[in-house]
Parts: C-alpha cells; sequence; structure tokens
C-alpha cells in the first residue's frame, strides 16, 4: 500500500558528480546503492519516483555526462525534471509536477549535501511540502571538508527547519509498511 501523497526526488545523482570519483556519504562510496534501494523500494510500493538533473545553462549539455547515473536510471513514465539553479523548485517545472500528481509528502535523496541537496530541502520546507530527508542518503565531496561533519551539520538544520530525518533503509521499510 502506497503512502498517500508520496514521491521520492532523487537530486542530481548524474554521471557527471559519481564519475570518475563518487561523491559520497559518511558511510564511503555507497550513494547509488542506498538511492537504488529507496527507488527500488517507491516503485515496488506504488510510489512516484521524480528525478532532478541539474543542468548548466553556461556550458553546452554533455548529454553522457549530464545523464541520470545508469545504475539508478529513471523508468520511461518517470519525470525528469531539469533546473538550472541549486534548488528544484526555482524555474522549474517540479511543483506543477507535485500539484498535478496531489503530491505532498516529498522524500528527498542524492546531491549535493552543502548545495542542490540543502537548496531544495530548505525551499520544500517553506513551500509546506512534508519533508523527509534520507539522513544517510546525501553524498558530497570529501574535497569540501569531512564528510561526516558535512552531513551531520546539514542534518542538524534541516531538521531545525522542520524535516524529518530518517535513514535509507528505515525509509525504505517505511515504503513498504
Amino acid at each position: 500500500m502506497a503512502i498517500e501523497a508520496a514521491a521520492l526526488l532523487v537530486i542530481d545523482v548524474q554521471v557527471k558528480y559519481m564519475e570518475p570519483e563518487p561523491m559520497v556519504t559518511s558511510d564511503g562510496p555507497d550513494l547509488l546503492e542506498k538511492c537504488g534501494g529507496l527507488i527500488d523500494a517507491a516503485r515496488a510500493n506504488s510510489i512516484p519516483v521524480i528525478y532532478i538533473q541539474h543542468v548548466d545553462p553556461d556550458a553546452p549539455p554533455d548529454p553522457e555526462l549530464i545523464a541520470i547515473h545508469p545504475q539508478i536510471a529513471p523508468n520511461a513514465d518517470e519525470p525528469i525534471v531539469q533546473k538550472t539553479f541549486g534548488s528544484a523548485f526555482m524555474k522549474t517545472k517540479l511543483e506543477s509536477v507535485l500539484e498535478q500528481r496531489g503530491l505532498s509528502k516529498l522524500y528527498l535523496c542524492g546531491l549535493a549535501t552543502f548545495g542542490c541537496m540543502n537548496h531544495t530541502v530548505l525551499c520544500a520546507v517553506c513551500r509546506g511540502y512534508d519533508v523527509t530527508v534520507a539522513s544517510d542518503g546525501h553524498g558530497t565531496s570529501p574535497e569540501v571538508g569531512p564528510v561526516d561533519e558535512q552531513m551531520a551539520h546539514f542534518n542538524r538544520m534541516w531538521e531545525r527547519a522542520g524535516a524529518t530525518l530518517r535513514k535509507a533503509k528505515e525509509i525504505e521499510q517505511q515504503f513498504a509498511a
């Protein structure tokens, strides 16, 4: 039985951010596995999966690099919302996709903790969506700083802002309940 009015947003898990050096979670290079588990659980329980894809407006798009990573590729009937800003809500069709489908509870995973995940989580909360973030299902670059510290910092901030935080496996179980 699907959770009513829920969707999984998979943010910017694209080839260019995962190859050759993947962005990582605090558990290491397991972001694709965690996002894949959430996607499989959502699909198995009739929860829509919506992919968010970052496209740089100042660079010619390289279809191979901006593609959603093939390990978690969308099904033909799953929307891909392209964006040019950090937030998946800013100047995109995301809100109309959510409204058309009557979706108000959003589960989020993806990239990057300090960038597009952060902007999208905060914008979703500000717009009144019921937001749950996979606390171990967002990734960042170790070049920005210690990964566990980055993830802990943003998880605390998102929770203070009003988002719910759950481990990816807990969300998978919630989808199946």
